[in-house]
Protein backbone atom coordinates (compact mmCIF):
# COMPACT_ATOMS: atom_id res chain seq x y z
CA UNK A 1 0.00 0.00 0.00
CA UNK A 2 1.72 3.45 -1.32
CA UNK A 3 2.03 5.74 1.51
CA UNK A 4 -0.43 8.17 0.23
CA UNK A 5 -3.31 5.84 0.77
CA UNK A 6 -1.94 4.98 4.37
CA UNK A 7 -2.24 8.91 5.41
CA UNK A 8 -5.75 8.81 3.61
CA UNK A 9 -6.78 6.12 5.83
CA UNK A 10 -5.35 7.41 8.75
CA UNK A 11 -6.86 10.87 8.30
CA UNK A 12 -10.79 8.98 7.59
CA UNK A 13 -10.36 6.81 11.13
CA UNK A 14 -8.84 10.35 13.23
CA UNK A 15 -12.13 12.15 11.35
CA UNK A 16 -14.57 9.48 12.55
CA UNK A 17 -13.00 8.91 16.03
CA UNK A 18 -13.76 12.85 16.21
CA UNK A 19 -16.98 12.40 14.76
CA UNK A 20 -17.90 9.63 17.93
CA UNK A 21 -16.16 11.97 20.55
CA UNK A 22 -18.49 15.08 19.34
CA UNK A 23 -21.25 12.76 19.00
CA UNK A 24 -21.05 11.31 22.82
CA UNK A 25 -19.91 14.94 24.24
CA UNK A 26 -22.90 16.58 22.58
CA UNK A 27 -24.92 13.92 23.88
CA UNK A 28 -23.90 13.94 27.69
CA UNK A 29 -24.44 17.76 27.21
CA UNK A 30 -27.72 17.36 25.92
CA UNK A 31 -28.48 15.03 28.57
CA UNK A 32 -27.14 17.21 31.49
CA UNK A 33 -28.25 20.45 30.68
CA UNK A 34 -32.35 19.50 31.54
CA UNK A 35 -30.52 18.00 34.77
CA UNK A 36 -28.32 21.49 35.46
CA UNK A 37 -31.44 23.60 34.51
CA UNK A 38 -34.22 21.15 37.22
CA UNK A 39 -31.10 21.87 39.70
CA UNK A 40 -30.91 25.56 39.20
CA UNK A 41 -34.55 25.60 39.02
CA UNK A 42 -36.41 27.87 41.62
CA UNK A 43 -38.69 26.32 44.22
CA UNK A 44 -41.21 27.57 47.12
CA UNK A 45 -42.76 26.20 49.74
CA UNK A 46 -46.56 26.40 50.05
CA UNK A 47 -48.22 28.60 53.10
CA UNK A 48 -51.00 27.73 54.83
CA UNK A 49 -53.93 30.37 53.88
CA UNK A 50 -57.41 31.53 54.06
CA UNK A 51 -59.46 31.34 50.74
CA UNK A 52 -61.97 34.04 51.38
CA UNK A 53 -65.23 34.16 48.81
CA UNK A 54 -66.69 37.87 48.93
CA UNK A 55 -69.72 39.45 47.59
CA UNK A 56 -68.65 43.52 46.42
CA UNK A 57 -71.87 45.58 46.70
CA UNK A 58 -72.80 49.04 47.35
CA UNK A 59 -73.77 49.70 50.45
CA UNK A 60 -76.39 52.49 52.19
CA UNK A 61 -75.96 53.21 55.62
CA UNK A 62 -79.21 53.28 57.97
CA UNK A 63 -79.12 55.20 60.85
CA UNK A 64 -81.58 56.14 64.32
CA UNK A 65 -80.54 59.95 64.00
CA UNK A 66 -81.81 63.13 65.88
CA UNK A 67 -81.15 66.07 63.86
CA UNK A 68 -81.42 69.23 65.79
CA UNK A 69 -81.98 72.90 63.98
CA UNK A 70 -81.62 76.26 64.93
CA UNK A 71 -84.61 78.14 66.37
CA UNK A 72 -82.56 81.31 66.30
CA UNK A 73 -79.95 83.65 64.10
CA UNK A 74 -76.75 83.97 65.43
CA UNK A 75 -72.98 82.37 65.54
CA UNK A 76 -72.98 79.19 66.26
CA UNK A 77 -70.55 77.95 68.87
CA UNK A 78 -69.91 74.45 69.23
CA UNK A 79 -69.33 72.60 72.82
CA UNK A 80 -68.40 69.21 72.15
CA UNK A 81 -66.42 66.72 70.15
CA UNK A 82 -67.13 65.34 66.95
CA UNK A 83 -67.77 61.74 67.27
CA UNK A 84 -68.02 61.87 71.11
CA UNK A 85 -69.76 59.52 72.69
CA UNK A 86 -72.05 61.26 75.48
CA UNK A 87 -75.04 60.98 77.54
CA UNK A 88 -78.16 62.77 77.94
CA UNK A 89 -78.24 66.37 78.91
CA UNK A 90 -74.74 67.75 78.09
CA UNK A 91 -74.07 70.58 76.37
CA UNK A 92 -73.22 70.34 72.48
CA UNK A 93 -73.85 73.65 71.18
CA UNK A 94 -75.03 77.55 71.54
CA UNK A 95 -76.27 79.77 69.25
CA UNK A 96 -75.45 83.64 70.07
CA UNK A 97 -77.36 86.17 68.74
CA UNK A 98 -75.57 89.07 67.09
CA UNK A 99 -77.46 91.88 69.27
CA UNK A 100 -75.28 93.59 71.81
CA UNK A 101 -76.17 92.68 75.22
CA UNK A 102 -73.47 94.36 76.94
CA UNK A 103 -74.99 97.61 78.07
CA UNK A 104 -77.68 94.35 79.72
CA UNK A 105 -74.65 92.67 81.28
CA UNK A 106 -74.08 95.48 82.84
CA UNK A 107 -77.01 96.67 84.36
CA UNK A 108 -77.26 92.78 85.70
CA UNK A 109 -73.88 93.58 87.19
CA UNK A 110 -75.36 96.84 89.34
CA UNK A 111 -77.71 94.90 90.28
CA UNK A 112 -76.46 91.25 91.80
CA UNK A 113 -74.05 93.96 93.53
CA UNK A 114 -77.38 95.79 95.17
CA UNK A 115 -78.80 92.55 96.07
CA UNK A 116 -76.08 91.64 97.47
CA UNK A 117 -75.96 94.78 100.22
CA UNK A 118 -79.61 95.17 100.61
CA UNK A 119 -79.00 91.01 101.64
CA UNK A 120 -76.33 91.88 104.05
CA UNK A 121 -78.55 95.30 105.26
CA UNK A 122 -81.51 92.90 106.09
CA UNK A 123 -78.90 90.21 108.28
CA UNK A 124 -78.14 93.01 110.16
CA UNK A 125 -81.80 94.18 110.40
CA UNK A 126 -82.26 91.08 111.62
CA UNK A 127 -79.81 91.24 114.48
CA UNK A 128 -81.08 94.93 115.65
CA UNK A 129 -84.85 93.43 115.93
CA UNK A 130 -83.61 90.94 118.45
CA UNK A 131 -81.60 93.50 120.53
CA UNK A 132 -84.98 95.88 120.56
CA UNK A 133 -86.96 92.47 121.76
CA UNK A 134 -84.18 92.19 124.69
CA UNK A 135 -84.70 95.96 125.38
CA UNK A 136 -88.41 96.10 125.65
CA UNK A 137 -88.13 92.81 127.73
CA UNK A 138 -86.11 94.27 130.03
CA UNK A 139 -87.93 97.41 130.66
CA UNK A 140 -91.23 95.57 131.35
CA UNK A 141 -89.27 93.56 134.27
CA UNK A 142 -87.85 97.26 135.44
CA UNK A 143 -91.78 98.97 135.38
CA UNK A 144 -92.69 96.10 137.73
CA UNK A 145 -89.73 96.12 140.39
CA UNK A 146 -90.51 99.77 140.21
CA UNK A 147 -94.22 99.67 141.24
CA UNK A 148 -93.29 96.64 143.79
CA UNK A 149 -90.47 99.39 145.07
CA UNK A 150 -93.03 102.46 145.15
CA UNK A 151 -95.96 100.06 147.17
CA UNK A 152 -93.25 99.15 149.75
CA UNK A 153 -91.88 102.77 150.21
CA UNK A 154 -88.34 101.98 149.19
CA UNK A 155 -87.45 105.48 147.69
CA UNK A 156 -83.42 104.14 147.04
CA UNK A 157 -84.85 101.85 144.81
CA UNK A 158 -87.34 103.90 143.22
CA UNK A 159 -84.71 106.16 141.98
CA UNK A 160 -82.28 103.61 140.95
CA UNK A 161 -85.24 101.72 138.63
CA UNK A 162 -86.09 105.61 137.25
CA UNK A 163 -82.55 105.91 135.87
CA UNK A 164 -81.99 102.56 134.31
CA UNK A 165 -85.65 102.80 133.01
CA UNK A 166 -85.13 106.05 131.67
CA UNK A 167 -81.90 104.46 129.89
CA UNK A 168 -83.46 102.00 128.19
CA UNK A 169 -86.13 104.45 126.76
CA UNK A 170 -83.01 106.36 124.94
CA UNK A 171 -81.51 103.07 123.73
CA UNK A 172 -84.58 102.28 122.39
CA UNK A 173 -85.35 105.55 120.19
CA UNK A 174 -81.95 104.96 118.21
CA UNK A 175 -83.34 101.38 116.80
CA UNK A 176 -85.31 102.80 114.37
CA UNK A 177 -85.30 101.30 110.66
CA UNK A 178 -88.08 99.79 108.20
CA UNK A 179 -87.66 96.20 107.45
CA UNK A 180 -90.96 96.13 105.53
CA UNK A 181 -89.33 98.35 103.03
CA UNK A 182 -85.65 96.79 102.81
CA UNK A 183 -87.85 93.26 102.20
CA UNK A 184 -89.57 95.18 99.41
CA UNK A 185 -86.67 96.71 97.88
CA UNK A 186 -84.79 93.01 97.72
CA UNK A 187 -87.86 91.48 95.83
CA UNK A 188 -88.16 94.34 93.14
CA UNK A 189 -84.70 93.99 92.48
CA UNK A 190 -84.67 90.24 91.85
CA UNK A 191 -87.84 90.29 90.00
CA UNK A 192 -85.73 93.11 87.46
CA UNK A 193 -82.55 90.69 87.56
CA UNK A 194 -84.82 87.71 86.65
CA UNK A 195 -85.80 89.95 83.56
CA UNK A 196 -82.77 90.91 82.47
CA UNK A 197 -81.54 87.17 82.44
CA UNK A 198 -84.17 86.35 80.19
CA UNK A 199 -83.77 88.53 78.31
CA UNK A 200 -79.95 88.01 77.59
CA UNK A 201 -80.28 84.15 77.69
CA UNK A 202 -83.00 84.83 74.73
CA UNK A 203 -79.71 86.06 72.76
CA UNK A 204 -77.48 83.21 73.86
CA UNK A 205 -79.75 79.16 73.51
CA UNK A 206 -77.59 76.64 74.81
CA UNK A 207 -78.78 72.96 73.22
CA UNK A 208 -78.16 69.98 74.83
CA UNK A 209 -78.12 66.30 74.62
CA UNK A 210 -82.24 64.92 74.35
CA UNK A 211 -80.34 61.38 75.06
CA UNK A 212 -77.30 59.14 74.44
CA UNK A 213 -75.50 58.83 71.52
CA UNK A 214 -72.65 60.17 69.53
CA UNK A 215 -72.62 63.24 68.39
CA UNK A 216 -72.05 64.35 65.07
CA UNK A 217 -71.51 68.38 63.61
CA UNK A 218 -72.21 66.85 59.82
CA UNK A 219 -75.28 66.55 58.54
CA UNK A 220 -75.40 65.42 55.23
CA UNK A 221 -78.88 65.80 54.13
CA UNK A 222 -79.95 62.17 54.16
CA UNK A 223 -81.24 61.39 58.28
CA UNK A 224 -84.56 61.84 57.04
CA UNK A 225 -84.40 59.60 53.78
CA UNK A 226 -82.79 56.16 55.62
CA UNK A 227 -84.88 55.60 58.27
CA UNK A 228 -84.67 52.48 60.57
CA UNK A 229 -88.51 51.43 59.91
CA UNK A 230 -89.77 49.49 57.16
CA UNK A 231 -86.92 47.75 55.55
CA UNK A 232 -88.92 45.68 53.26
CA UNK A 233 -89.53 49.47 51.24
CA UNK A 234 -85.68 49.54 50.75
CA UNK A 235 -85.74 48.04 46.80
CA UNK A 236 -83.27 47.77 44.76
CA UNK A 237 -84.77 51.06 42.13
CA UNK A 238 -84.89 53.22 45.44
CA UNK A 239 -81.49 53.03 46.60
CA UNK A 240 -80.05 55.42 44.18
CA UNK A 241 -76.29 56.46 44.75
CA UNK A 242 -75.49 59.52 45.28
CA UNK A 243 -72.83 62.07 45.88
CA UNK A 244 -72.34 64.00 49.13
CA UNK A 245 -71.41 67.66 48.21
CA UNK A 246 -68.85 69.55 50.41
CA UNK A 247 -71.20 72.08 51.08
CA UNK A 248 -73.67 69.57 52.38
CA UNK A 249 -71.00 68.46 55.30
CA UNK A 250 -69.16 71.47 56.12
CA UNK A 251 -70.40 73.05 60.07
CA UNK A 252 -70.79 76.67 59.85
CA UNK A 253 -70.23 79.56 62.12
CA UNK A 254 -72.92 81.78 61.25
CA UNK A 255 -76.00 79.84 61.33
CA UNK A 256 -80.26 80.85 60.74
CA UNK A 257 -83.63 79.95 62.02
CA UNK A 258 -84.65 76.21 60.40
CA UNK A 259 -80.72 75.28 59.93
CA UNK A 260 -79.33 71.92 61.01
CA UNK A 261 -76.94 72.22 63.81
CA UNK A 262 -76.14 69.01 65.10
CA UNK A 263 -77.25 65.38 65.31
CA UNK A 264 -77.72 62.57 68.16
CA UNK A 265 -76.82 59.01 66.62
CA UNK A 266 -78.12 55.81 68.27
CA UNK A 267 -75.09 54.31 68.70
CA UNK A 268 -76.61 50.75 70.25
CA UNK A 269 -77.81 49.59 66.44
CA UNK A 270 -77.61 50.42 62.46
CA UNK A 271 -78.15 49.24 59.36
CA UNK A 272 -76.77 48.32 56.10
CA UNK A 273 -79.34 48.57 52.88
CA UNK A 274 -76.70 46.58 50.34
CA UNK A 275 -77.87 46.30 46.36
CA UNK A 276 -77.42 42.69 44.77
CA UNK A 277 -77.16 42.55 41.28
CA UNK A 278 -77.69 38.86 41.19
CA UNK A 279 -79.79 37.07 43.52
CA UNK A 280 -78.49 33.98 42.72
CA UNK A 281 -75.06 35.29 44.41
CA UNK A 282 -76.99 34.94 47.68
CA UNK A 283 -78.86 31.85 46.84
CA UNK A 284 -79.23 30.26 50.75
CA UNK A 285 -79.80 33.78 52.43
CA UNK A 286 -82.29 33.60 54.74
CA UNK A 287 -83.73 36.53 57.03
CA UNK A 288 -82.40 35.57 60.72
CA UNK A 289 -79.23 34.42 59.17
CA UNK A 290 -75.76 35.67 60.79
CA UNK A 291 -73.34 36.84 58.12
CA UNK A 292 -70.16 38.75 58.12
CA UNK A 293 -69.51 41.98 55.89
CA UNK A 294 -66.15 44.39 55.64
CA UNK A 295 -66.57 48.42 54.95
CA UNK A 296 -64.40 50.48 52.25
CA UNK A 297 -60.54 49.35 52.91
CA UNK A 298 -61.45 48.39 56.39
CA UNK A 299 -60.03 44.66 57.35
CA UNK A 300 -62.40 44.14 60.19
CA UNK A 301 -64.98 41.71 60.21
CA UNK A 302 -68.26 42.99 61.32
CA UNK A 303 -71.06 40.58 62.84
CA UNK A 304 -74.71 41.59 60.34
CA UNK A 305 -77.98 39.72 61.09
CA UNK A 306 -80.47 39.66 58.04
CA UNK A 307 -83.83 41.27 59.02
CA UNK A 308 -84.83 41.66 55.25
CA UNK A 309 -84.20 40.39 51.71
CA UNK A 310 -86.15 42.46 49.33
CA UNK A 311 -85.97 41.07 45.54
CA UNK A 312 -86.94 43.11 42.15
CA UNK A 313 -86.86 40.70 39.48
CA UNK A 314 -82.87 39.30 39.48
CA UNK A 315 -81.52 41.58 41.38
CA UNK A 316 -82.71 42.51 44.91
CA UNK A 317 -81.41 44.36 48.15
CA UNK A 318 -80.35 42.70 51.59
CA UNK A 319 -80.70 44.62 54.87
CA UNK A 320 -78.54 43.83 57.91
CA UNK A 321 -78.56 45.09 61.36
CA UNK A 322 -75.16 45.03 63.19
CA UNK A 323 -74.62 46.62 67.00
CA UNK A 324 -70.87 47.18 67.07
CA UNK A 325 -68.42 49.67 65.78
CA UNK A 326 -70.48 52.28 64.70
CA UNK A 327 -68.36 54.90 66.26
CA UNK A 328 -65.90 53.88 63.53
CA UNK A 329 -67.95 54.45 60.86
CA UNK A 330 -70.76 56.69 62.05
CA UNK A 331 -69.72 59.73 59.37
CA UNK A 332 -69.81 57.02 56.35
CA UNK A 333 -73.33 57.13 54.76
CA UNK A 334 -72.87 55.28 51.12
CA UNK A 335 -69.97 52.71 51.66
CA UNK A 336 -68.31 49.67 49.24
CA UNK A 337 -69.50 46.23 51.23
CA UNK A 338 -68.53 42.82 51.17
CA UNK A 339 -70.38 40.06 52.14
CA UNK A 340 -67.85 37.51 53.09
CA UNK A 341 -69.62 34.31 51.50
CA UNK A 342 -67.14 31.50 52.69
CA UNK A 343 -63.78 31.14 54.16
CA UNK A 344 -61.59 27.88 52.99
CA UNK A 345 -58.10 27.02 55.23
CA UNK A 346 -55.75 25.23 52.43
CA UNK A 347 -52.10 25.80 51.21
CA UNK A 348 -51.25 28.90 48.92
CA UNK A 349 -49.27 28.40 46.13
CA UNK A 350 -48.26 29.86 42.58
CA UNK A 351 -51.00 29.21 40.03
CA UNK A 352 -48.59 29.00 37.03
CA UNK A 353 -46.35 25.99 39.10
CA UNK A 354 -49.60 23.68 38.66
CA UNK A 355 -49.37 21.07 35.90
CA UNK A 356 -51.29 18.45 34.61
CA UNK A 357 -50.61 14.30 34.30
CA UNK A 358 -52.78 12.11 32.85
CA UNK A 359 -55.07 14.50 33.44
CA UNK A 360 -54.85 15.18 36.95
CA UNK A 361 -53.73 18.53 38.24
CA UNK A 362 -50.61 18.66 40.54
CA UNK A 363 -47.20 20.08 41.34
CA UNK A 364 -43.47 18.51 40.98
CA UNK A 365 -41.34 18.73 44.44
CA UNK A 366 -37.86 17.74 45.29
CA UNK A 367 -37.90 15.49 48.13
CA UNK A 368 -35.09 15.02 50.48
CA UNK A 369 -33.18 12.99 48.64
CA UNK A 370 -33.17 15.02 45.55
CA UNK A 371 -35.62 12.95 43.31
CA UNK A 372 -38.25 15.21 41.39
CA UNK A 373 -41.66 13.47 42.65
CA UNK A 374 -45.33 14.07 40.90
CA UNK A 375 -47.64 15.48 43.91
CA UNK A 376 -51.89 15.36 42.90
CA UNK A 377 -53.62 18.25 44.25
CA UNK A 378 -57.27 19.50 45.00
CA UNK A 379 -57.99 23.41 43.90
CA UNK A 380 -60.39 24.89 46.32
CA UNK A 381 -60.01 28.55 44.74
CA UNK A 382 -58.12 30.79 43.50
CA UNK A 383 -56.90 34.45 44.18
CA UNK A 384 -55.08 36.42 41.68
CA UNK A 385 -51.61 34.82 40.51
CA UNK A 386 -52.27 31.93 43.20
CA UNK A 387 -54.33 28.84 44.01
CA UNK A 388 -55.29 27.60 47.00
CA UNK A 389 -55.73 23.57 47.61
CA UNK A 390 -56.82 20.81 49.61
CA UNK A 391 -55.03 20.32 52.87
CA UNK A 392 -55.99 16.97 53.14
CA UNK A 393 -56.47 14.62 55.53
CA UNK A 394 -54.69 13.97 58.60
CA UNK A 395 -52.10 12.17 57.32
CA UNK A 396 -51.93 14.12 54.21
CA UNK A 397 -53.97 12.42 52.03
CA UNK A 398 -56.88 13.55 49.31
CA UNK A 399 -59.00 11.69 47.10
CA UNK A 400 -58.70 12.23 43.84
CA UNK A 401 -61.76 11.71 41.82
CA UNK A 402 -62.33 8.26 39.47
CA UNK A 403 -59.70 7.26 41.98
CA UNK A 404 -60.87 4.60 44.90
CA UNK A 405 -57.57 5.04 46.69
CA UNK A 406 -56.84 8.38 48.83
CA UNK A 407 -53.23 9.57 47.35
CA UNK A 408 -50.65 11.93 49.06
CA UNK A 409 -50.53 15.63 48.42
CA UNK A 410 -48.13 18.17 48.97
CA UNK A 411 -47.26 19.38 52.65
CA UNK A 412 -45.52 22.55 53.84
CA UNK A 413 -42.36 21.16 53.63
CA UNK A 414 -42.35 20.10 49.84
CA UNK A 415 -40.22 22.49 47.62
CA UNK A 416 -42.45 23.14 44.74
CA UNK A 417 -41.16 23.99 41.31
CA UNK A 418 -42.25 27.17 40.13
CA UNK A 419 -41.10 26.56 36.17
CA UNK A 420 -41.70 23.16 35.29
CA UNK A 421 -40.66 23.19 31.52
CA UNK A 422 -37.08 21.22 31.91
CA UNK A 423 -38.93 19.29 35.18
CA UNK A 424 -39.54 15.17 34.66
CA UNK A 425 -40.71 13.06 37.15
CA UNK A 426 -37.85 10.75 38.74
CA UNK A 427 -35.06 13.27 38.32
CA UNK A 428 -32.38 12.84 40.61
CA UNK A 429 -31.06 16.63 41.25
CA UNK A 430 -28.11 17.41 43.07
Amino acid sequence: MSYEKREKNRRKRRVFRTAIISFVLIYLIFRAVPSLLASNAKTILPEKGTLIEKLSTQGFVIKNETVIKSTSNGELQTSSTEGQRLSAGVEVASVNSLNDTSSLKEELSQLEESISALEKSEIETKIILNEKEKILEMKDSLVNELQNAIATGNFDEIYLLKSQLSLYDEKNKDISFSNTLVGQSIENLKSKRDSINSEIKSNNIKYYSSHGGIISYVVDGYEENYLPKDFENYTYDKLVLKELKDADIKTKSAITVGEPIYKIIDNFEWYIAMKIEDLKQIEGFQVGNNIKVTLEKDKRELKAKIVSINPSDKKGVVVVRLNTMLHDFYNIRFPKVDIIKSKKEGYKIPTKSIVDKDSIKGVYIKDKSGIVKFRPIIIIGEDDNYTYVDIGDNSGNITIEGQKQPVKTITLFDEIFLNTINIKEGQILN
